[in-house]
């Protein structure tokens, strides 16, 4: 069994956890069924969960997974947030997990086509950074549904955005919107590195999983970030 800081699972994560819980992902996602245009996040991310339950894989997966997964502030004794999805790979380290955000792209937005990115920056993103979410590990991971399959132009939007708030996010100098070090041949896989102000500079990467919708909706191609 594996103890102790974040340092002591950084092998873990990445040559066992990550690479697994990715090909769960996908593979659940394969069995979801095609969102709306403008469907909300938290629908999605509940249909996605339900096909990680209900898939053949998770007799043989050995980790927990929990779906809204209360964060919460022993200094300020409340609920600080809920993470989407987690994976926990030790039931007896509660605050060693692998946490994935979700967020919506290139959605229908009361009636306008809108990119999202900045929700997906701003509100997924940042919140690892800032140690909100996986505060004690070294790896979280974004999900993005990119809602009119257009992955190519949602995935600009974000990098696009991502490298416009470099000093917020804590980039690490040289890096930006980097390939996946974990699936290498994934063109929808891409991570970012940064480091955190508030527990002296130790550094996080996020992983981010762009999923394709397989529909792509009349008008929506090419939509700018906004």
């Amino acid at each position: 069994m594996i103890t102790g800081g974040a340092e002591h699972w950084d092998d873990f994560f990445e040559q066992s956890l990550i690479p697994q819980v990715f090909d769960y992902v996908i593979n659940s996602w394969e069995q979801v069924p095609v969102p709306e245009p403008g469907e909300l996040e938290d629908v999605v991310s509940d249909q996605l969960y339900t096909q990680m339950l209900k898939s053949k894989q998770r007799n043989h997966f050995p980790f927990l997974i929990s779906r809204e997964d209360l964060e919460f502030d022993l200094e300020l004794a409340k609920e600080s947030g809920r993470k989407d999805i987690v994976f926990y790979p030790s039931l007896q380290e509660q605050d060693i997990y692998m946490c994935l955000e979700a967020k919506r792209l290139n959605a229908i937005v009361s009636g306008k086509k809108r990119s999202c990115a900045s929700e997906y920056v701003k509100d997924g993103l940042q919140r690892f950074v800032d140690g909100k979410y996986a505060k004690c590990v070294r790896h979280a991971a974004m999900l993005g549904y990119v809602l009119d399959g257009d992955v190519s132009n949602a995935m600009g939007n974000v990098e696009k955005n991502i490298l416009s708030r470099t000093s917020e996010l804590g980039m690490l100098e040289g890096s930006g919107f980097l390939d996946s070090t974990i699936r290498v041949t994934d063109s929808f896989a891409k991570e970012t590195h940064h480091a955190r102000k508030k527990n002296n500079g130790e550094k996080i990467r996020v992983h981010h999983l762009f999923l394709e919708c397989q529909h792509h909706v009349a008008g929506c191609k090419g939509i700018a970030d906004q």
